[in-house]
């Protein structure tokens, strides 16, 4: 349930480009489900997603007390109804007109969006009261609640994701970015939109509505761009890493920026990707005039969510859980990351790797690749799963593949000691999570 500016129906039909049936009612809420409890003059927004239709839940929210129902249905129910379009660019439209406004940071791209945002977060905290994206609320539903649960922060960071071209104009409209951040235009998504071009047209997208500054690489693509209103600020140009070192919890680097050099800045993290993560924290923080310190401890308090870069021990075994998605860019970046950590923390490297999806035509061939790298590695045991399988394998030359889980939970229980650690990484369908908790109930 959400608060918003107290406005009434016909107000919110005009909004919406909608037909009011019924009365002109006052509304303070919105809902968008209908086992949340029904505050006072609260509307409920009947949108419809791939495991659910809201037009089924009409009936239901008006017996709960809801005052209005907003609906693609052109039917007069026993409340006051607008009848729109699409519901859930309805809900958008509110959550653009309706909350209360801030500041905000949009960040898309392929690989990383989410640690860019949790560092953002973590470094603009040092100063200023900021929420974010929760979890991986991300598309157009995601970004909607995230704008309406905005109450008087000073910043909002907002994780934009996609399935399609489109979709991040439209999120990039609703969320009007004072900064921009694309962190990556990769292999991702190679399934749906067919080409690295295509997807680097889809993530500029969100430079459409940017009032301010873009954050993006320093490549011959982002050069290209005509950046019109606002200002590009390129990684690996106007700020760079430099004097990277590892210790026992992670990297310590510098960073110039601009003439400027910020040095000693920790991060919680054995992933070299992370350096350049923690870049675009940077520029953000200098943007919104934090100072060097603050900067540097907000990075300090970096944490990896969960199947995300997770370090965890079941009986003494080292197990890296990066097993909530994975693209051929990320796939590599984990890798080194293992043979990083195996080295500083004296462990065997192990690996449990899945199938990289969505990744189309492509996806022989970049598993082939995958197999590759692994090899050259030097990788101890590895352990693979899924429909690609033979083709890490043959890559690899070597592996063990096996489809069965309770098989391989048992066989990974035996074979692993305290002198290993294991990497689990592969695309959140595969849902390789199964098998570490499959691990941790083995005696």
């Amino acid at each position: 349930m959400y608060r918003i500016k107290a406005t009434t129906a016909k107000e919110l039909s005009s909004i919406l480009n909608g037909v009011l049936l019924g009365e002109n009612v006052f509304i303070d809420y919105i809902s968008i489900d209908t086992r949340e409890a029904c505050k006072e003059n609260a509307c409920f927004i009947a949108i419809s997603g791939r495991r659910f239709n809201g037009n089924d839940f009409i009936d239901e929210a008006i017996k709960k007390g809801y005052k209005l129902i907003i609906t693609e249905n052109n039917i007069k129910y026993d409340a006051p109804t607008i009848v729109v379009k699409n519901a859930v660019c309805a809900l958008g439209e509110i959550s653009k007109r309706l909350s209360n406004k801030t500041k905000f940071i949009g960040i898309t791209g392929s690989v990383g969006k989410t640690t860019v945002k949790n560092m953002i977060f973590d470094v603009l905290n040092e100063k200023y009261t900021v929420t974010k994206t929760e979890k991986n609320e991300n598309n157009e539903i995601g970004v909607s609640k995230t704008l309406l649960s905005v109450k008087n922060e000073d910043f909002c960071v907002v994780e934009m994701g996609m399935r399609a071209m489109g979709e991040i104009k439209w999120l990039s409209y609703l969320v009007e970015p004072n900064i921009s951040i694309i962190t990556n235009v990769g292999t991702a998504h190679l399934e749906r939109l067919g080409s690295r071009e295509n997807i680097f047209e889809a993530k500029k997208e969100i430079l459409i509505h940017t009032k301010k500054y873009a954050v993006v690489p320093y490549d011959e693509r982002f050069l290209s761009i005509n950046y019109a209103h606002i200002i590009p600020i390129f990684i690996g140009k106007d700020i760079k890493s430099r004097e990277i070192k590892y210790d026992d919890n992670g990297i310590i680097f510098s960073a110039e920026y601009r003439n400027e050099i910020i040095r000693d800045i920790k991060i919680n993290s054995f992933n070299l990707a992370n350096v350049t993560n923690a870049l675009f924290a940077i520029v953000v923080g200098k943007l919104c005039n934090i100072s060097n310190d603050e900067i540097k401890l907000g990075l300090s308090k970096y944490k990896g969510e969960d199947l995300r870069e997770e370090i965890i021990f079941i009986d003494g075994i080292t197990i890296i859980k990066d097993c909530y998605n994975a693209s051929y860019e990320s796939v590599r970046s984990a890798l080194y990351l293992l043979k990083q950590y195996s080295k500083l923390k004296k462990l065997t490297p192990n690996l449990l790797i899945g199938d990289m999806l969505e990744i189309g035509d492509a996806s022989c061939e970049l598993h082939y690749r995958i197999g590759e790298l692994i090899k050259d590695l030097e990788i101890d045991k590895v352990f693979i799963v899924g429909k690609y399988a033979k083709y890490i394998a043959d890559g690899l030359c070597g592996g063990i593949i096996c489809n069965d889980r309770e098989y391989l939970s048992k066989m990974l229980k035996s074979t692993l000691t305290k002198n290993d650690v294991l990497l689990v990484k592969g695309s959140r369908g595969v849902a390789l999570e199964e098998i570490i908790e499959r691990i941790r109930e083995k005696k």
